[in-house]
């Protein structure tokens, strides 16, 4: 079966949204990391800049304006408390994050998925992942860590997830 793989990506995720829109779902914000930038008179510190919303679908991101995205990197901002010695580099680095989503402008608390690779139907291949193409139809694996072979397609996907979101908010 061959099939016209931008319009089916385009119409499930535009009913994917239609759909949880409906429901009252709210959308969590997404982001984009913007590197520290020298200024005339110093530096600007780095920063998440909001760039939209969407709902967690799985693997994937869902926007408000029914895209897809394949989710990367998510966090809760936060105003980090003044610590002198972090357990670790990589919580030093969260925290410093967690704040850049301050210094962006989202409020303390809100779930910010930054960096979403955006998915583009016409960029496909039958090897690309989180959604891959098979006879011309777009394919989402599942788990990071399941063969292609399971990959299932992209309306039946987002269905069973939007199903399985909204029968746990009931």
């Amino acid at each position: 079966m061959v099939c016209d793989t931008a319009a089916v990506v385009a119409r499930a995720a535009a009913d994917a949204a239609g759909r949880l829109t409906a429901a009252g779902v709210s959308p969590d914000a997404l982001g984009r990391f913007v590197p520290a930038r020298r200024r005339l008179f110093g530096t600007r510190p780095p920063r998440i800049e909001r760039v939209g919303s969407a709902w967690v679908v799985g693997r994937l991101l869902v926007s408000v304006t029914g895209e897809l995205f394949a989710a990367t990197h998510t966090l809760r901002a936060h105003v980090p408390k003044p610590h002198i010695n972090y357990p670790s580099e990589s919580a030093r680095e969260r925290d410093q994050l967690r704040h850049a989503a301050i210094r962006g402008g989202f409020r303390e608390g809100e779930t910010v998925h930054w960096d979403a690779v955006p998915i583009i139907a016409s960029e496909l291949t039958d090897t690309s992942a989180p959604v891959l193409v098979r006879d011309g139809m777009p394919m989402v694996i599942w788990s990071a860590s399941a063969p292609a072979a399971s990959a299932q397609p992209l309306p039946e996907y987002l269905d069973a997830r939007i199903e399985l979101l909204l029968s746990v908010r009931s």
